[in-house]
């Protein structure tokens, strides 16, 4: 239940960032998105939080030996989903109107933070296993 609910979330949050960087593409901005999706993303990270402290993390794809000593361990893998779909979006959502300076930059901007929010998403749910932890 907890990783449908945990998918669901994630999978808003990248179909939420693509709308919105269509919605900058046709110059139609809405703040009220901009709001919502930092609303959820904060959510989502006490999720993530909880479920990493609750629940018994593992990766469940054998990869070859190089990127599962160095790049793929839980802990390095952890970070790696904190920073591309939580801390990017934010960064990026409050900035906005600081760091870009020219709409093109900014539809860039929101491509790569979709990408990186993309890339997260399959970190979590396809690298990763969730099991609950035997007390």
């Amino acid at each position: 239940m907890i990783s449908i609910f945990n998918f669901s979330i994630n999978l808003l949050i990248v179909v939420c960032l693509f709308i919105y960087f269509i919605f900058i593409t046709i110059d139609f901005n809405l703040k009220n998105i901009e709001y919502f999706l930092i609303l959820i993303i904060v959510f989502n990270s006490f999720n993530k939080i909880y479920i990493w402290s609750n629940f018994r993390v593992f990766i469940k794809k054998d990869l070859n030996k190089i990127f599962r000593e160095i790049l793929f361990n839980v802990s390095f893998t952890k970070l790696n989903i904190i920073i591309l779909s939580t801390l990017i979006p934010i960064y990026m959502l409050i900035q906005k109107d600081i760091l870009v300076v020219d709409i093109l930059i900014e539809k860039a901007s929101f491509l790569l933070v979709s990408f990186f929010a993309l890339i997260g998403f399959y970190l979590e749910f396809f690298i990763l296993e969730v099991t609950k932890i035997d007390d």
